[in-house]
């Protein structure tokens, strides 16, 4: 009974501890993402940094959610989507930085099969057709690309956030 109660006491502190520890590196991210943004979006990368082709993964801290998200450059246009398949919230990436099928012409989630056209984030084969993925307004400004949280009530990021 004794060891029972010490193991609940442990138990308590360390979840107490872990949320401690998930608060604070919230409030680093979204105080590292104030410095990193301007025009009302963080600066994700240099645009030649980004050739044809590429993916490159970040993080946003909207409203109270901090967000995965992935900007590619899709025949030379920017578009930014939340990390999440819209048949399960799993990642996309299930293998790192894997986004684009073989060919190079859509978006897929590996997890699912689930086929995604890069310029509308709308699912056209698999699970979720007719759904689209969640895109963030993405904005090209003295050579750097900028992404920006969705406008607005967000009460569907709840279920898309670590």
């Amino acid at each position: 009974m004794t060891l029972t109660i010490y193991l609940s006491l442990l138990f308590l502190c360390l979840y107490l501890l872990a949320l401690t520890i998930r608060k604070f590196s919230f409030n680093r991210d979204k105080a590292r993402m104030g410095r990193e943004s301007r025009l009302g979006g963080r600066v994700i990368v240099r645009v030649e940094e980004m050739a044809p082709g590429s993916v490159k993964k970040f993080w946003l801290i909207c409203q109270k959610y901090r967000l995965d998200c992935f900007l590619i450059n899709y025949q030379g246009k920017y578009h930014a989507y939340i990390n999440r398949c819209r048949h399960m919230t799993t990642p996309l990436d299930f293998v790192r930085y894997q986004f684009f099928t073989e060919d190079g012409k859509q978006l897929i989630c590996l997890t699912h099969g689930a086929i995604y056209q890069p310029e509308t984030g709308l699912c056209v084969d698999g699970p979720c057709k007719g759904l689209s993925l969640y895109r963030l307004p993405v904005l090209v400004d003295q050579g750097d690309v900028l992404v920006s949280c969705p406008k607005g009530d967000l009460p569907f990021l709840a279920d898309l956030a670590d």
